[in-house]
């Protein structure tokens, strides 16, 4: 029975890489395309040479990318931004597309930021979007990220806005409580995702 493919999204400063943690702790695999998509400019020589050639050299810095320098570049030019996507996606889809067909669970999870954006939503058989009030994912992303309020904007402003997220959604989860809220939304997810799958398991084996 191939893996059902449950999309998680949001903004950025959401919560959806925490929201994807808690069901990787239950043995879901997770793909985090943002994560995989840092480790493929890193290491993929046909993406640093096109990101080296139409950004300049100062785009690695000891062989590795230079996130400053690049978010200066393209947060604030979207072609800029088009031209760094048309550059990476290909290579993450193929890595995402290889990671897939290895999972035997009842479902598997891909965690990315701009699913729709990206257009791989389509390949998912149901969304979920993580959505929080903007001063919470500004106060989020300044923490881990270091970034000020104008950088996270700017990076804000090149995603699909929460409500046309939601629009598009199976499920949404307003992630503006406390952590244990969100550990139980994806208790509750989980474990009905799971039921219905082996249920479908059990009577189609009649």
């Amino acid at each position: 029975m191939k893996s059902l493919l449950i999309g998680i999204t949001g903004q950025m400063g959401s919560g959806k890489s925490l929201f994807s943690s808690f069901f990787k702790e239950k043995g879901i695999p997770v793909y985090s395309s943002d994560k995989r998509s840092k480790y493929l400019m890193n290491q993929k020589k046909n993406i640093k040479e096109n990101i080296i050639k139409f950004f300049g050299k100062k785009s690695y810095k000891k062989n590795k990318i230079n996130k400053t320098f690049l978010s200066k570049k393209v947060f604030k030019n979207s072609n800029a931004l088009k031209l760094l996507c048309s550059i990476v996606y290909p290579s993450i889809f193929l890595d995402f597309k290889n990671w897939f067909f290895y999972q035997k669970t009842l479902f598997s999870i891909k965690e990315s930021a701009l699913l729709f954006e990206s257009g791989s939503y389509k390949k998912c058989d149901l969304i979920i979007t993580i959505s929080s009030p903007t001063k919470k994912k500004i106060e989020r992303v300044i923490k881990r990220d270091k970034l000020n309020e104008i950088q996270i904007m700017d990076r804000i402003r090149n995603q699909i806005s929460d409500k046309e997220k939601e629009k598009h959604s199976d499920l949404i989860i307003r992630n503006n409580q406390n952590i244990s809220f969100l550990q139980k939304e994806a208790e509750r997810i989980h474990n009905k995702i799971m039921n219905i799958q082996n249920i479908i398991k059990k009577y189609g084996k009649r």
